[in-house]
């Protein structure tokens, strides 16, 4: 038998230049291409995910937080890891009351994770404590919270379950509200598990800014509980109400009833989320009459003793027939005012050229945008002076024929209380970074001189005579001057072009105090039953909220803190008092600060960073025990800050300290209930 040799040598040879190869592609991976198969891996290996920026929160004017950031868990699938999802989907049924089928079809699914529940708190996390499949996955995060629930909320608005603003300032003001996100890697061993590599490249995120807000919370609880409570007495559809400061423009309050609780948004309808106070056209009837009668005073066509004949209650106008809900015979153009004539109105203006009444009515800001600072804004109705019939200027004069919206109207008899100035209304006041920075801030801005201070204050002087004498006495307030005007307008369908039998709506814009206005408040109820005059409805729901307004405002309301104080405290953190506690430590871990905690409770009452540590003094809010506190003896001020409003309406009999209370101290609390405190020296 014979040897191949030739055949051993071409093996030998393959062998030889195999092995050489590899040894020479080792050689590349090992040694000359080291750096770039490394980095191969890591791309490989790691997984880069998102770090979620810290969402501003929402304060009011007194810095009380009103949309703020709350810990919360997302919890999810890995179907590759789930053992047994027939247990999964039981006890997930059983936690969240839906039914088992539901958490069944999530977990059929093709993709490698699923969310089964968002946005699930401590307390509902707990439920699930027994579940031990390696499938569930918990993810931590923040979600939006509400301290004050509805109040504010058609302004505010709400955010969607990815933490995206879906109305009001949650959404205009998104990009600002969201910062920017950071990013880093996690890194896998052999075993998929993932860790974090300092050394590998990250992205810090970028918290979002801070907006303070012109409102006054405590104004737009007032507000709102009166309002609703009108809504319901006068059995109205709904209502709106704005309440301004006329010498600033600034928006203290505003809301349309009924609300909305933001913290469970699904739960209401789009009119009901709606700042209609922005949205909505209207028509405003004889609120509307200051404002021709500020144009025959401004160009000295008529005198505030002028007469009219009133036609003793009807008048027939180009083939039109017009009313007045009494009748008059001759009237001052003053008593016109007061008593709301409608046929006086007509008579006095009919010397007045339509391209001057138009001009007015334009400069005090109808047929246009306010320019507040919310999205949605309408622009109203006016007709113009070339499309006028021979009808237009008179019924124009008492309100009809030209659409407003309720922040429209109210700025404009802001104009006429503010001597004749129409400001810009605003309603964001700042917005700081999150070491408390200020990065934009408004001023109050003038758009211009309508009237002159004198035709100002007789008019002024006119609305006072409207509260005094007139169709606005159930605005009176005792020891109060008000000056104020009424409305009651008949509805218009548009579909049918024609006034609706029946219905109203009935409003009063009015002020006070009336030698020095700082507050003007209108309201408007759609719709009351049995009684639809303006008078009858609306002026008492403003003389109820002006009333408990004035009684711990402006002069007795001050900061939650001192303006020294603010100034220590922002120039490292914001103002963390009134948060829970969870997410107080949330923020501070964060940004990576030292703190201790002082005292037991569930909310920061105060704190303070005098040295490099911060301070948290912990305790509990106002009547969480759900019991009503002792406030005899305390000072009104005392006792308004341990009254919690959300449980309470408040009323306040007299001055000095709380001598006694309508619900007796330890009285459990289970409902909303009425307060009244008796006070004396």
């Amino acid at each position: 038998m014979s040897i191949h040799f030739g055949r051993i040598y071409v093996v030998v040879a393959g062998l030889l230049i195999l092995w050489a190869a590899i040894e020479f592609r080792l050689f590349q991976i090992q040694i000359s291409q080291h750096a770039f198969y490394v980095e191969q891996s890591n791309v490989q290996s790691a997984k880069k995910i998102n770090l979620k920026a810290r969402r501003g929160r929402i304060f009011d004017t007194n810095g009380e937080c009103l949309a703020t950031n709350i810990v919360h868990y997302d919890l999810g699938a890995d179907l590759h890891l789930i053992e047994n999802k027939n247990a999964v989907a039981s006890s997930f049924a059983k936690a969240f009351n839906r039914p088992r089928s539901y958490f069944l079809n999530k977990l059929d699914t093709p993709r490698d994770f699923t969310y089964l529940v968002r946005k699930v708190n401590d307390e509902e996390l707990q439920q699930l404590a027994g579940i031990d499949d390696p499938g569930v996955v918990k993810l931590e995060g923040s979600r939006r919270y509400y301290p004050f629930g509805k109040y504010g909320s058609q302004i505010i608005g709400f955010t969607d379950l990815d933490d995206r603003g879906a109305s009001g300032i949650e959404m205009q003001f998104d990009p600002q509200l969201k910062g920017q996100d950071g990013w880093t890697f996690l890194l896998a061993d052999a075993h998929r598990r993932f860790g974090y590599d300092v050394d590998y490249p990250h992205f810090e995120p970028n918290p979002g800014l801070d907006i303070e807000l012109t409102i006054n919370k405590n104004f737009q609880t007032i507000v709102e509980d009166e309002l609703d409570a009108g809504v319901k007495k006068y059995r109205g559809e709904s209502g709106m109400a704005v309440l301004m400061n006329p010498n600033t423009g600034e928006i203290l309050a505003m809301y349309s009833s009924p609300g909305f609780d933001p913290n469970e948004p699904n739960r209401s309808t789009l009119d009901q989320r709606r700042n209609r106070a922005i949205t909505d056209i209207f028509e405003p009837g004889s609120t509307f009459k200051i404002f021709p009668a500020a144009a025959l005073l401004q160009e000295k066509i008529k005198s505030p003793d002028s007469i009219a004949f009133c036609e003793n209650g009807s008048y027939l106008y180009y083939k039109h027939t017009i009313n007045d809900s009494k009748k008059y015979g001759w009237l001052s153009f003053r008593r016109v005012i007061e008593n709301s004539s409608n046929i006086g109105m007509v008579k006095l203006t009919e010397s007045l050229k339509k391209k001057t009444f138009y001009q007015y009515l334009k400069n005090f800001g109808f047929d246009s945008q306010t320019g507040v600072d919310i999205i949605g804004e309408a622009s109203g109705i006016l007709t113009k002076p070339a499309d006028f019939s021979g009808l237009s200027k008179a019924v124009i004069s008492f309100g009809q024929e030209v659409g407003v919206t309720a922040v429209q109207i109210t700025n404009a008899f802001a104009a006429v209380v503010n001597d004749g100035r129409l400001m810009r209304p605003y309603i964001i006041k700042r917005a700081l970074d999150y070491r408390g920075k200020v990065v934009a801030e408004k001023q109050p801005q003038e758009i211009r001189q309508v009237i002159t201070p004198d035709v100002a204050q007789t008019l002024k002087s006119f609305m006072l005579g409207v509260v005094e004498n007139g169709t606005g006495k159930k605005a009176r307030i005792d020891g109060v001057q008000i000056g104020g005007k009424t409305g009651t307008a008949q509805k218009f369908d548009k579909k049918l072009s024609r006034y609706i039998r029946n219905e109203y709506m009935a409003s009063f814009i009015g002020f006070a105090p009336y030698d020095d206005p700082q507050l003007i408040l209108s309201i408007f109820i759609d719709n009351p039953k049995p009684s639809y005059y303006g008078g009858d409805v609306a002026a008492p729901i403003f003389a109820a909220i002006i009333k408990r307004i004035l009684q711990f405002a402006p002069e007795k309301e001050q900061p939650m803190v001192t303006e020294k104080e603010r100034a220590v405290l922002t120039t490292t953190v914001p103002n963390l008092k009134g948060l829970p506690v969870y997410a107080a430590e949330e923020y501070l871990e964060f940004k990576d600060l030292d703190y201790e905690i002082e005292g037991e409770g569930s909310h920061v009452i105060s704190f303070s960073n005098a040295s490099d540590e911060i301070n948290l003094i912990l305790g509990n809010p106002a009547l969480t025990t759900s019991r009503m506190p002792d406030l005899s003896g305390l000072s009104l001020r005392e006792a308004i800050m341990r009254i919690d409003f959300k449980r309470f309406r408040v009323r306040i009999y007299g001055q000095g300290c709380v001598r006694t209370q309508s619900i007796k101290a330890g009285t459990m609390i289970k409902n909303r209930a009425d307060l009244k405190l008796v006070c004396g020296d």
